[in-house]
């Protein structure tokens, strides 16, 4: 049975992936947020599915639940930043 996400869960996604994004570019979590918005309203991607697909990829999880179209803006967008950073971190 599927576990369907509450509003609460997606909020703290939506936080946790604010993180990441303001990690990476060096900015404030209110660009972060908006650099999550603007990609997912240009891409044609809700804005939680490409913030869990972005904690998927901090975390090195590529599994079978991740949204492909999601997952591919996530690399076109953030990959290159991504790797920079597993360079300090690599997944195991």
């Amino acid at each position: 049975m599927a576990v369907i996400p509450t509003r609460r869960d997606g909020r703290r996604t939506l936080c946790a992936a604010e993180g990441v994004v303001a990690v990476l570019r060096q900015c404030s979590l209110d660009d972060a947020f908006g650099d999550i918005v603007r990609t997912a309203q240009r891409h044609n991607v809700a804005p939680l599915r490409l913030a869990e697909a972005l904690l998927a990829a901090t975390q090195c999880d590529t599994g079978a639940d991740a949204d492909p179209t999601a997952t591919q803006v996530v690399e076109q967008t953030w990959g290159d930043l991504l790797r920079t950073a597993r360079l300090l971190t690599p997944c195991l």
